[in-house]
């Protein structure tokens, strides 16, 4: 029994997370509970100093695969051509975000069902042929 104990502890998950593919324009998609911007990093990772409003064009360069699941993407800003690196967390293919799911509308209150209009009596039984 050790064994499949075991097994089971060293799974990881994955969490599913966008593709772009090279050449597809997306937009910037700033986190957190107050999205403003999102800072462009240089090749290492350290901040390069640009921050970019959510929202903003882009378009995917490159892509670089960085340790379980961290997958960043090099952008140019499609308006000024200012060039980073974002995590595919802040990109998204929509220009807004999507907001939650609208809620339907409260049921009807009018206690009459709908019902047909009362139809002519052809005086034969249904299916039956005039004849």
């Amino acid at each position: 029994m050790g064994f499949f104990q075991n097994s089971f502890a060293r799974l990881t998950v994955r969490r599913r997370s966008a593709v772009f593919a090279v050449g597809r324009r997306v937009y910037v998609a700033a986190l957190g509970e107050r999205p403003t911007h999102v800072a462009l990093t240089d090749d290492a990772g350290a901040d390069a100093r640009t921050r970019l409003a959510d929202g903003t064009e882009v378009e995917v360069l490159a892509w670089r695969l960085r340790g379980c699941g961290d997958t960043r993407y090099r952008v140019r800003v499609t308006g000024d051509g200012r060039e980073g690196w974002l995590a595919v967390d802040n990109l998204r293919s929509t220009p807004s975000a999507v907001s939650a799911p609208i809620a339907p509308p409260p049921a009807a209150t009018d206690p009459a069902p709908l019902r047909a209009p009362a139809s002519e009596d052809s005086g034969r039984r249904f299916g039956q042929r005039a004849g």
